[in-house]
């Protein structure tokens, strides 16, 4: 068993009728004080913007499995919006921030020359958790993506850094260009030269296990919970998505004498 921690307000005792002199009460636990007494709260004045914190208390466990009585550990407190915004910003560097799902729309094998568009989500993602005794919301939101399209042999960055998510492409939607997110492979490599490029027995060459990975930037904000003001949190965090790998291959042109239809058209 482990010993139970809870924060309340503290309360003083006096004789039934008479004043209470918080300075010479006895301090205690709520609930604590025996029958026939005045029971008043111990209460700490706070600041504007400031907010209270209850004294902290524990009960140690015993070895039989029950509890002692509880015992205060610390007073009464004033916690000032700096102290939060400190530790809001240690919850942010250790949230546990779900990476988004990178997307490169395309059927397997991608060709050569085609834009393929690619995209994520752009959701933000928060956590609820009670810093200093205080209930706070901290949001994580997408701001950047940086795409690495693994693409060391066409002209132009294998790399796009954008503040756009991307979007899919849609039947009725104009073709995608470079205006899209995305990316257009326009060579391979050269066979036996460059890992994971080849040729098949049509004369076609291709490149394997090609693998597009994303990388989040993520900025946090932070408020109290009751209020609806955000306060940013300096700095960011990353997460990297990775897509599983592909290939990439040639569409060559050829005459033929046979349309779509199986007509002979030369």
């Amino acid at each position: 068993m482990q010993d139970r921690y809870a924060r309340t307000d503290a309360v003083t005792c006096g004789t039934l009728g008479e004043d209470l002199d918080a300075l010479s009460g006895i301090v205690t636990a709520p609930g604590a004080c025996p029958d026939g007494t005045d029971i008043a709260e111990i209460t700490m004045p706070c600041e504007d913007g400031e907010y209270a914190l209850d004294a902290l208390w524990v009960q140690r466990a015993r070895e039989d499995g029950s509890y002692d009585e509880a015992e205060q550990l610390t007073e009464d407190e004033c916690v000032s919006p700096a102290e939060i915004a400190a530790a809001a910003r240690r919850e942010f560097r250790t949230m546990k921030i779900q990476a988004p799902e990178a997307t490169v729309q395309g059927n397997p094998p991608m060709v050569v020359n085609v834009h393929y568009p690619a995209y994520t989500s752009a959701a933000p993602q928060d956590r609820t958790v009670t810093l200093l005794g205080v209930p706070v919301v901290i949001r994580a939101e997408p701001t950047e993506f940086t795409w690495n399209f693994d693409d060391p042999h066409s002209s132009g960055s294998s790399t796009l850094t954008t503040t756009d998510p991307g979007r899919p492409w849609h039947q009725g939607d104009p073709t995608p260009d470079g205006s899209w997110v995305g990316h257009t492979y326009s060579r391979l490599g050269t066979p036996g030269e460059d890992a994971g490029t080849g040729v098949d027995d049509k004369g076609n060459v291709f490149r394997t296990g090609v693998a597009v990975t994303l990388d989040t930037t993520w900025q946090g904000r932070f408020r109290v919970q009751g209020t609806s003001d955000w306060t940013d949190i300096p700095g960011t965090v990353s997460t990297t998505s990775t897509t599983e790998p592909t290939t990439v291959t040639e569409a060559r042109t050829r005459l033929v004498c046979d349309d779509l239809a199986g007509n002979t058209v030369c």
